[in-house]
């Protein structure tokens, strides 16, 4: 046993004082009387107190003592050696992603693994040093290298749970970044284990063990995994995928709100591990569609979907070409462009487009806005070198959003012009000897082509519609996306022209503005629900919409893995065991507070 506050022993001089009191006289004050036998009383209390009288045994007098001594017990502040194997410093992972919210364990994942962790702080050693990262969308740090308690469970109590998915590999690379050479480490992971596939990056291994604590038991849940609205040349309708993850038959209802009107309510009955798909049908004038499973559950978040009913706002794009019936034909699989077509001899610059896509010509003069330009012209501004050879064609990040579903593994090109000088942006899409795809951002969104598309295969793959379609949206994102997006995705906001301000309205009701004038990249979308995009054209407000939700059938089947793949430890690393210290004063104080209860009762009963 060790004391935290041995100094604190000082105040056992109150034991000998209290044992003092009990052999003293008692001082009186001076009286006159007449006669003596009258106050025979007082006479026995003068013949008790004289001084240094002997000590009697007094329930009192021990009740005193017992308590003055565990009072000074506590203030001393024992501590108990604990024998938890920790390493010089700790690195605690709380997985804080969507899955955590689930209350298949009480009050839920999260709160039971911060109880965890908060009983992992109380075994530290007083040199032993902690660090507190949340696993999320982005990890975070929210208590670095300390040793002090009170803030690291301060630290811990504030982590909440977000809607995104748990990025592990984002945490663990930051983690192996507070290590040094030579540092003893080790990291504890507390997680239901429903977290994003670990980066190839991580085969070599970390400096640190991982130990992985499961958190979590059940995976019994029912979800919304999917609410699509499509129009016809009749109609609109919804089609809504209901899916039961848990291994028991589950009946439920499904509720069907069109702005928050209810509509319709289903039974649904659905067997272990099954799904089912449901129409609905889509009010003419409704802006947005809900759907909700009226039914308790130990997730709520996968419970509700939200969808936007809107027709896209039609955007008018030019296409400046020879006659490339591929590229045009590409470009119409978007609904919502309005495609103008005219060869390079009548090209007219003109700000009605949104889009101007340039395919083997190059203006004078550049649109001041998002365009495509596909081989440029010798001699033009965006030209490159002399045409090379092509070998094999790769992407230069395969994990890029906009090669989502592109293939280029079949892809050939006999050649195209040399961009390695080029300064217009980064590679997206590479060979050997050059880039083929490059983008910018600034000033405006832009694509820059280097070969002609005729002479490749490209245009035969299933690879060129995505691939256009991809880029189109990045360049021209559509009033009313065609998909709903994910928690903490972020989410492009186009201006339109002449727009003075432009703010979103997340579902909570809290107005977020953005620049007005250029493309904005919108991050903050970690509630689920309808957003709206307000801007204000020419004193006129216009409205647009996009949604987010859940929809990962990864995280809605919430049963925890037994066992989890970590990456393996990078070097052989000996872990001492430091003996941390249990506090126990916290009881003795406890104790204290009856003993000195009982001797008030003893007191007031006359013993």
């Amino acid at each position: 046993m060790s004391f935290l506050a041995p100094a604190a022993a000082v105040l056992a001089v109150t034991l000998p004082a209290i044992v003092a009191l009990y052999f003293l006289k008692i001082r009186r004050p001076t009286r006159i009387v007449p006669a003596l036998h009258l106050w025979p009383n007082q006479i026995r209390d003068r013949q008790a107190n004289v001084p240094w009288q002997r000590l009697r045994p007094s329930w009192l007098l021990f009740l005193q003592l017992l308590a003055a001594a565990v009072l000074v017990a506590a203030a001393v502040q024992p501590a108990l050696p604990a024998g938890a194997a920790l390493a010089r410093h700790s690195i605690v992972l709380i997985d804080a992603s969507a899955s955590m919210q689930a209350v298949d364990v009480a009050p839920s994942r999260l709160e039971v693994a911060k109880r965890q962790v908060n009983a992992l702080i109380d075994q530290l050693g007083p040199t032993d040093r902690m660090t507190v990262i949340t696993v999320g969308s982005a990890a975070r740090i929210v208590a670095s290298v300390t040793g002090d308690r009170d803030t690291l469970h301060r630290a811990v109590n504030a982590v909440t749970a977000s809607n995104g998915a748990a990025d592990l590999s984002a945490a663990l690379a930051m983690a192996a970044g507070l290590v040094r050479a030579g540092d003893e480490a080790r990291a504890y992971l507390f997680t239901d284990g429903i977290v994003q596939p670990l980066r190839a990056s991580f085969a070599a291994g970390l400096p640190f063990p991982v130990e992985y604590h499961r958190v979590g038991t059940s995976g019994e849940n029912v979800a919304l995994t999917s609410l699509t609205v499509r129009t016809s040349a009749q109609s609109r309708a919804a089609y809504l995928h209901v899916q039961n993850f848990g291994q028991q038959p589950r009946a439920v209802s499904v509720e069907w709100r069109a702005d928050s009107h209810l509509l319709d309510v289903r039974p649904l009955t659905l067997p272990a591990g099954q799904a089912q798909d449901l129409i609905f049908p889509v009010p003419g004038d409704a802006t947005s569609v809900t759907a909700h499973i009226a039914a308790s559950d130990i997730f709520a978040l996968d419970d509700t979907a939200t969808a936007v009913a809107r027709t896209p706002r039609a955007f008018r794009v030019l296409l400046v070409t020879p006659g490339n019936v591929f590229l045009e034909q590409a470009l119409r699989l978007r609904t919502d462009l309005q495609i103008d077509v005219v060869a390079p001899a009548a090209y007219r610059a003109s700000a009605a487009y949104a889009l101007t896509v340039f395919d083997q010509f190059s203006p004078a003069v550049l649109p001041d806005g998002p365009f495509v330009m596909v081989d440029p012209p010798a001699g033009s501004a965006l030209a490159g070198g002399q045409p090379v050879g092509i070998g094999r064609v790769r992407a230069v990040d395969a994990g890029d959003p906009l090669l989502a579903n592109v293939d280029l593994q079949d892809v050939h090109i006999a050649r195209s012009q040399d961009l390695r000088a080029s300064t217009f942006g980064r590679p997206l899409i590479s060979s050997l000897q050059t880039p083929l795809v490059l983008l910018r951002d600034e000033p405006f969104r832009q694509v820059l082509v280097g070969f002609d598309l005729h002479a490749s295969d490209l245009p035969l793959r299933i690879a060129f519609p995505i691939l256009v379609q991809n880029l189109s949206e990045w360049l021209l994102p559509p009033s009313v996306p065609s998909h709903s997006f994910h928690p903490d995705e972020p989410v492009t906001i186009v201006p339109e022209s002449g727009a003075a301000s432009v703010s979103v309205v997340r579902p909570d009701g809290s107005r977020r503005p953005l620049a007005a004038g250029s493309i904005a990249t919108f991050g903050d979308t970690d509630p689920t629900g309808l957003y709206t995009v307000e801007q204000t054209i020419a004193g006129k407000l216009l409205r647009s919409w996009f949604s987010v939700n859940l929809f990962s059938e990864p995280i809605s089947q919430l049963k925890p893995p037994d066992r989890l793949t970590l990456p393996p430890t990078r070097t052989t690393i000996t872990q001492a065991t430091h003996q941390g210290q249990l506090e126990i004063w916290p009881w003795i104080a406890l104790a204290a507070l009856a003993v000195v209860t009982a001797e008030w009762l003893a007191f007031h009963r006359g013993l």
